[in-house]
């Protein structure tokens, strides 16, 4: 890393002032007036070092040792490849662009069939490959959270579950035009649920669900001392079985059913022409558009609500609690992540509750981890995502984890992968969303070439990492480089505040602090940008404090 540099306020206007002139800014000594901080840079040294405590949870947000408020950010990382090991092409340089691009967390996924590839029997040559991946984010200031991931439940209809637990009874297996659509479609991936809910025993007798937590405890016993780590995503996206299909029986038959048959009219106005209407690309598409209407989206969330929750309750608690315990035998120091039903992606209410250590009281560190898609998400309309859908599905995350006064991270969102600029419009309304509810999140996904995606500054854009005290709001605007920042100073935290600010923020702009203090330090980003992250010393005051680049 480069050498930091120490600026007060007045060399950032003079900057500012040289390169645009001094008629459209203040006096000097009728700005904000910063002062130099005192050493040589190294609080940025400092502040870079792998972190030697672990983050903990309080009063629904993410703490440091040292008190300040940590605001989540970052990207996925993973492999779904058993050819490639399930270890992701990811090399420690591109880790260190993750730090370089404003972003302090990784979600990393383990794959169950790569940790257990026969009963009982751990591959710690796996174990290992993701041990040097934590050491990789822990050398370039990245915190992580395990993600223990599947889609379609099995390696043998997407990735996850090894297949010796694959308990699928000769189901057929279905697929759709998208690959999701297996859910819906596959009595293979429906039945093969259904027994990992039931923890129904495989060939040697134990059963799947047991199996599963014990894996789970395994790999906490390998990382239950490294701070690092922030915590265990339980399951990736639990899906509730065959109980989707009385579900969609529910869906078609009321009222979501009626009003939607009466729009697209008598010729496919059946739940069984509408169902067959939803597998064709060209039918789906028109469906979506009819739901670009909020009253017949929230009477499609809501006809799902009641199947979902009882799921909710009477399966998947269960496992969290199983999984709990598990891990509580071996680390009481990680956060437990917990997400709701598959089906709260696209904005159904969750019931999760949460989970109780063997004395039936509240496990004391844990946070919601939902994710945030649009229904376009993975189809041709993708660019087309509704505004007010992105709204509604937000608002809900937040009422649940508010009900459950635990943090919030959007544990994946976006899933943008080669599209255009069209995108854009999109991208910024769930920026946004980020944003105003002021939860963490780590994007789906960091592919190759990324920093080159048409929406790549929504990513890469200015954001608190640290405050010292209290964030209260904060907004970037990447297609200007407008940046503001509002927090509350807590009198008893000595750490800085640390922010990131792209070039766009940065360079040849008024940069002003309120109140002063004593300053920032300015440390470059990387030795090839603009970008930088400032420290703020706190002023050792309960006040409330802002920082606005314009």
């Amino acid at each position: 890393m480069m050498k930091p540099s120490v600026l007060g306020t007045a060399t950032v206007l003079v900057c500012a002032c040289l390169a645009r002139g001094f008629a459209d800014e203040r006096p000097l000594s009728d700005s904000p007036t910063l002062r130099e901080l005192p050493g040589d840079g190294d609080t940025a040294a400092e502040e870079s070092k792998p972190p030697s405590a672990f983050l903990h949870v309080d009063d629904q947000r993410f703490f440091d040792a040292e008190g300040r408020q940590v605001l989540l950010h970052g990207m996925n990382v993973i492999s779904k490849s058993k050819d490639e090991g399930y270890l992701s092409w990811h090399r420690a340089e591109d880790f260190a662009k993750m730090r370089a691009w404003g972003m302090n967390c990784i979600r990393l996924g383990i794959i169950w069939d790569g940790i257990e590839p026969e009963p009982g029997k751990y591959d710690e040559a796996y174990l290992d490959g993701v041990a040097k991946r934590v050491a990789w984010a822990a050398e370039h200031g990245l915190f992580v959270f395990l993600d223990m991931h599947q889609d379609l439940f099995s390696v043998l209809y997407g990735d996850g579950v090894p297949a010796w637990a694959t308990l699928h009874e000769n189901r057929p297996h279905r697929q759709g035009g998208v690959w999701s659509d297996a859910y819906l479609l596959s009595p293979a991936v429906q039945t093969s649920f259904d027994n990992f809910w039931a923890n129904a025993p495989a060939a040697d007798g134990v059963g799947i669900q047991d199996r599963y937590a014990a894996a789970w405890r395994h790999v906490a016993n390998r990382f239950a001392k490294e701070p690092t780590v922030i915590g265990y995503d339980l399951m990736n996206e639990p899906f509730q079985g065959t109980s989707i299909l009385a579900a969609q029986i529910v869906l078609l038959s009321g009222r979501f059913g009626t009003r939607l048959g009466e729009l697209l009219g008598k010729s496919v106005g059946s739940p069984a022409q509408i169902a067959e209407l939803w597998k064709q690309p060209e039918g789906r598409a028109v469906i979506m558009k009819h739901l670009d209407d909020m009253g017949l989206y929230g009477d499609f969330l809501d006809a799902q609500t009641g199947i979902s929750q009882a799921f909710e309750r009477r399966r998947l608690q269960g496992m969290h609690q199983r999984v709990a315990h598990a891990i509580r035998e071996v680390d009481s120091q990680h956060v437990l992540l917990l997400e709701p039903s598959y089906a709260c992606n696209v904005g159904v209410c969750s019931a999760i509750e949460s989970v109780v250590g063997p004395d039936g009281s509240r496990d004391a560190r844990q946070a919601y981890a939902p994710h945030a898609y649009d229904i376009v998400v993975d189809t041709p309309a993708m660019a087309n995502a509704n505004p007010q859908r992105i709204v509604m599905i937000f608002d809900r995350h937040r009422k649940t984890a508010e009900r459950l006064k635990m943090p919030l991270i959007i544990g994946e969102w976006g899933a943008f992968g080669a599209a255009d600029e069209r995108i854009l419009d999109s991208a910024r309304v769930l920026q946004r969303e980020l944003e105003k509810r002021l939860c963490g999140d780590t994007y789906w996904e960091y592919e190759a070439d990324i920093e080159n995606r048409a929406y790549f500054g929504v990513l890469k854009r200015s954001i608190p990492s640290r405050i010292a005290g209290v964030l209260l709001e904060y907004s970037s605007h990447p297609e200007t480089g407008g940046f503001a920042c509002r927090w509350r100073e807590s009198p008893e935290i000595t750490a800085p505040t640390i922010l990131y600010l792209t070039e766009a923020s940065f360079k040849n702009r008024t940069v002003r602090l309120e109140p002063p203090g004593s300053g920032f330090e300015v440390s470059p980003a990387s030795d090839t940008s603009g970008d930088v992250y400032l420290f703020v010393r706190p002023t050792g005051r309960s006040v409330e404090r802002s920082l606005t680049s314009q």
